[in-house]
C-alpha cells in the first residue's frame, strides 16, 4: 500500500512539474496571499474580497487537470491559517471551530467559477470575525457608518459625492474624507467608484444591456471612463467579465 500511494505522489508530482515555472505569477500569488492576511487582520473586508477575488481568477488559470482544484486547496488553506491564529484558550474558539467546519463544508461544495466569486463575501465575512476574536471589538463611528449607507442607497444619483456626503451630515469634507479613510481603508470616492462596479455586475451578469448604459446608469461620466475603472478593480474589461460567466 505504501508502495502505491508512493507511485500516485510521484505521478501527481510529474504531471505538475511545470505548473509553477512562470515565478513571476508565483511571486503574485505570494504577495496576493500576504494582502488577503493583512486585509483581514485590520478588518478591511471590502479589500479582502477585492484581493480574494483577484487571486481566485489567477489560481482559475492555472493549467490543471481540475481546475478549480487550486482554488479549493488555497480556499481550505486561508480557513485553516486563521482558525490556528486562534488560541486554543480564548473564549470564543469554540464559535471559531463552528465557523470553520461550515467554511470547509461550503467551499467542498462550490463547483463553477461563479460560485467561487459569490461565496467570497460570505467567506471574508466569517474569516473577519474569526479574526476579531483576537482583539477587542473595534467601536463603530455612526458618521462613517451614516456615509456607508449614503453610498449605498444613491449609487445611481449624480450628486453622490464626498461634498454632497459631508453636507448631507454636517461635516467638513477634510474631517470627513480623514475619519473614512481611518476608519474603512478607503476614501469615500474610492468607496463610490467600488460600489458602483459592485452594483454594475448585477446588470452586467443578469441583464443583455449594453456595456455603456450599464456605464451610465451608474453615473459613469463616460463609457471610457466605465470600462476603465471596471478593468482597475476587476482586472479585466467589464465585456470579459461577462464572457467570463457567460461561457
Amino acid at each position: 500500500m505504501e508502495n502505491k500511494i508512493k507511485r500516485q505522489f510521484l505521478n501527481h508530482l510529474h504531471r505538475d512539474k511545470n505548473l509553477f515555472d512562470d515565478f513571476q505569477h508565483v511571486d503574485n500569488f505570494y504577495t496576493l496571499d500576504q494582502q488577503i492576511v493583512s486585509a483581514l487582520r485590520s478588518a478591511h473586508p471590502i479589500r479582502a474580497e477585492q484581493l480574494l477575488e483577484t487571486l481566485t481568477l489567477d489560481l482559475l488559470k492555472l493549467p490543471v487537470s481540475d481546475e478549480y482544484m487550486s482554488v479549493r486547496f488555497y480556499y481550505r488553506g486561508l480557513v485553516y491559517h486563521v482558525i490556528r491564529l486562534i488560541p486554543v484558550d480564548n473564549p470564543n474558539v469554540q464559535t471559531a471551530l463552528n465557523y470553520t467546519s461550515a467554511l470547509l463544508i461550503l467551499i467542498d461544495e462550490l463547483t463553477t467559477t461563479l460560485d467561487f466569486i459569490y461565496a467570497i463575501p460570505v467567506i471574508v465575512d466569517h474569516l473577519t470575525k474569526m479574526m476579531a476574536f483576537l482583539s477587542p471589538p473595534v467601536s463603530t463611528n455612526p458618521n462613517v457608518t451614516t456615509t456607508i449607507h449614503l453610498i449605498e442607497d444613491h449609487l445611481k444619483e449624480p450628486e453622490l459625492s464626498l461634498p454632497w456626503i459631508a453636507q448631507q451630515i454636517g461635516l467638513s469634507n477634510n474631517y470627513l474624507s480623514a475619519l473614512f479613510k481611518q476608519e474603512v481603508g478607503e476614501s469615500v470616492p474610492e468607496r463610490i467608484r467600488r460600489r458602483r462596479i459592485d452594483a454594475s455586475i448585477a446588470d452586467l451578469l443578469g441583464t443583455n444591456l449594453p456595456i455603456c448604459t450599464i456605464g451610465e446608469k451608474y453615473r459613469f461620466a463616460s463609457c471610457t471612463a466605465y470600462i476603465n475603472t471596471f478593468k482597475t478593480y476587476k482586472q479585466m474589461t467589464p465585456l470579459q467579465y461577462r464572457q467570463l460567466f457567460h461561457t
